[in-house]
């Protein structure tokens, strides 16, 4: 490898983002947390004693979290909540499919990432159309829309 193949290896490496993927729902490995310990968890757990989760890295003191809503009317759909001080500061829905019954017209595919510097990138999907809404998580650990 020459120096000019070495110096793109580091500067990609660089760029390579925090959280670059799709959940699968079906095979999604979750850690579990007693829904008590963390203050306004409740409200995430489907009503659980424990809330199943998925670890992201941390921003500092701000600990990330990626939790699965399918208690409700859609099976696959997650959410992003920011804790700090042991307690959920923010949340933003990030991932996730629905679609009205018999109305195809109305999907809708959510997906996200996180960049090296923590900013989020929710892209949403409807029909022909898509929005993307980039986002920073502020030092107080709220999930702020740039």
């Amino acid at each position: 490898m020459d120096k000019k193949d070495c110096k793109n290896t580091i500067s990609s490496a660089v760029d390579i983002p925090i959280y670059d993927k799709t959940t699968d729902p079906k095979t999604a490995n979750y850690e579990l947390l007693e829904t008590s310990s963390i203050k306004n968890l409740k409200e995430y757990s489907c009503a659980e004693e424990k809330t199943r989760y998925i670890s992201l890295p941390n921003k500092d003191d701000i600990r990330l979290f990626l939790v699965p809503q399918d208690c409700g009317d859609f099976d696959y759909r997650y959410y992003l909540l920011t804790i700090k001080n042991n307690a959920v500061v923010s949340d933003l829905y990030v991932e996730g499919t629905s679609q009205e019954p018999e109305d195809d017209s109305s999907k809708e595919n959510t997906s996200f990432k996180i960049d090296k510097d923590f900013k989020i990138f929710v892209k949403t999907e409807i029909s022909n159309s898509t929005k993307s809404i980039s986002y920073k998580i502020a030092e107080d650990g709220k999930i702020v829309e740039l």
